[in-house]
């Protein structure tokens, strides 16, 4: 009995073994099927998200190149600005360094203008017994003067005329006069304002030497310099 069941039992797995096969491998068929229509789906709706992805991860990676590129430019451009910088303070401390040089020179040219000036307002225009008229020695120095008056307007100069104690005391007085209008002449003739120049005599006022002696008189006989005030220019002129 029990041999005849388990015949049966084999015999009924055998018939039943060609079914089951047949029946896996449509299940293997409809799952290859099935998984490739999923792909397909998937693909096609995970399309969009995977471009929004895409683009989106691309966008970053794209700032950050974008990014680097900025500081590397910037950083080059920093770099031009610090050596332009550089070149500028270089070219600005040359300048002042030249300025100083100028300011130096120019001081020293005042300086040396001023002691010109001086030295030719110490300067005394002496003149012959009687006379009023110019000796060549002095018209060069009268030459230079007229130089630094015409360079410098501002300055004006008192002619001082005087006379030695020889002859009348009123002659005198009108001879100091006329040695004083000829050097105020000489000194226009060479193209300085006549409002820079002030001419007085004083006749035997302020005699150097009271003696009576022709050579020792020589030293009375005389123009003086002296530099005017602006009070004493604007009389002057009135």
């Amino acid at each position: 009995m029990k041999k005849q069941l388990l015949a049966t039992a084999l015999i009924s797995t055998l018939m039943a073994a060609p079914a089951m096969a047949k029946e896996q491998k449509e299940m293997a068929s409809e799952t290859a099927w099935g998984l490739g229509t999923g792909a397909t789906i998937g693909a096609v709706v995970g399309g969009p998200i995977g471009a929004f992805a895409g683009a989106f991860i691309g966008g970053i990676i794209g700032e950050k190149e974008a990014a680097e590129n900025t500081v590397e430019s910037q950083q080059v451009m920093l770099s031009q600005y610090k050596d332009t910088d550089q070149q500028l303070r270089s070219t600005l401390d040359r300048n002042r360094s030249l300025t100083a040089q100028i300011d130096a020179l120019e001081n020293e040219q005042n300086r040396l203008e001023q002691a010109r000036i001086d030295n030719l307002l110490a300067m005394t225009v002496q003149f012959r017994s009687g006379s009023s008229r110019i000796e060549p020695h002095f018209a060069e120095q009268l030459d230079q003067l007229a130089l630094i008056l015409k360079r410098k307007p501002e300055l004006s100069l008192n002619l001082n005329g005087y006379a030695d104690v020889q002859g009348d005391e009123s002659a005198n007085l009108s001879l100091s006069q006329r040695r004083a209008d000829a050097v105020q002449a000489y000194l226009v003739d060479q193209g300085v304002s006549g409002e820079q120049l002030y001419a007085q005599g004083y006749g035997e006022q302020k005699l150097v030497d009271n003696g009576n002696e022709y050579e020792t008189n020589f030293f009375d006989r005389r123009v003086t310099l002296t530099a005017r005030g602006a009070t004493q220019s604007q009389m002057a002129k009135n």
